[in-house]
């Protein structure tokens, strides 16, 4: 794959439609085309030049061999690590991340003289639930509001 990759995309489909230039009924056209190649390959690197010929020679109808296809694979693996990172870190920043329920009822029962009485006994209850059990998303949603409200940060 590394002769393969020796060859640049602009070169390679420069060379690809002036090779195919070649094939005009146009006599004039075919001639400028062989000179326009002639060009091409004088201005290309040495690799370029020689991954071409090596791509020429051992023409496997588009079939790749076992390590070209694991260079491939490993290529991808790679990338899909990279755009997994790149959405979780998206997504954190996308998303505000509150503490845990138990850190807001702490938060909250500490500073529960600043809050109305009506909310009181639910600061209590979360203090004793939210260690051990998985809040509802009503509960959940009111302790962060609470926990805002007394001036909790994200």
């Amino acid at each position: 794959m590394s002769d393969i990759a020796a060859i640049d995309r602009t070169f390679a489909k420069r060379l690809a439609n002036t090779v195919r230039r070649m094939t005009s009924s146009n006599p004039n056209e075919a001639g400028e085309a062989a000179q326009a190649v002639a060009r091409i390959l004088s201005g290309a690197s040495k690799d370029a030049i020689f991954a071409v010929a090596e791509r020429i020679e051992n023409e496997s109808d588009g079939k790749l061999n076992d390590a070209d296809m694991k260079e491939i694979f490993d290529a991808g693996v790679e990338h899909g690590k990279k755009l997994s990172a790149q959405t979780q870190a998206q997504t954190q920043q996308a998303y505000p991340q509150l503490p845990s329920p138990y850190t807001m009822a702490a938060y909250c029962f500490e500073r529960m003289e600043r809050l109305d009485d009506k909310h009181h006994e639910f600061v209590e209850k979360m203090m004793r639930y939210a260690r051990r059990y998985t809040l509802s998303p009503k509960q959940q949603t009111y302790l962060e509001d609470l926990y805002l409200q007394l001036g909790g940060s994200i």
